[in-house]
């Protein structure tokens, strides 16, 4: 349960506040140095939630009980591990291409923000994978037998 806590935390609270909120706060840095300052704290976010993942594949089947909780870890495993070692890094190698401030190669602006969107479609993918393990924790284990 805790490794299962651990993967949506570090969704929540990395990708869904910290990075973002660092992201956009550019009244002291201007817009390059506000994504660069994020891109380690979203890479180790990711790498918690692959961690965190990892753990639940190999307890989900004693912990769930259920063939469907041992596929759905697996699955959360993939996810978090395309998202992690595939996108995250072409991502922000896409956005250390572009000049946020001068908004300048349009292509290339339009590229990041594609791959981007790649990322939050992975990370929602997996938010959804997990709250479905949760809700298989939560079912009583003599009825998934």
């Amino acid at each position: 349960m805790l490794a299962l806590g651990l993967a949506l935390g570090s969704i929540v609270l990395g990708h869904l506040l910290l990075v973002p909120g660092l992201q956009a706060d550019t009244t002291l840095v201007d817009a390059n140095l506000a994504r660069a300052l994020a891109q380690p704290l979203s890479l180790r976010t990711a790498e918690l939630a692959l961690a965190a993942c990892v753990v639940l594949t190999a307890v989900a089947k004693h912990w769930l009980r259920h063939n469907a909780g041992t596929t759905l870890a697996l699955l959360a495993t993939g996810i978090a591990a395309i998202d992690r070692l595939g996108v995250l890094p072409r991502a922000h190698e896409a956005w250390s291409r572009v000049d946020l401030v001068a908004m300048r190669p349009q292509a290339r602006i339009d590229g990041a923000e594609q791959l981007w969107m790649v990322h939050e479609a992975t990370l929602a993918a997996l938010t959804v994978v997990l709250i479905a393990l949760a809700g298989f924790a939560s079912l009583d284990k003599r009825t998934t037998k």
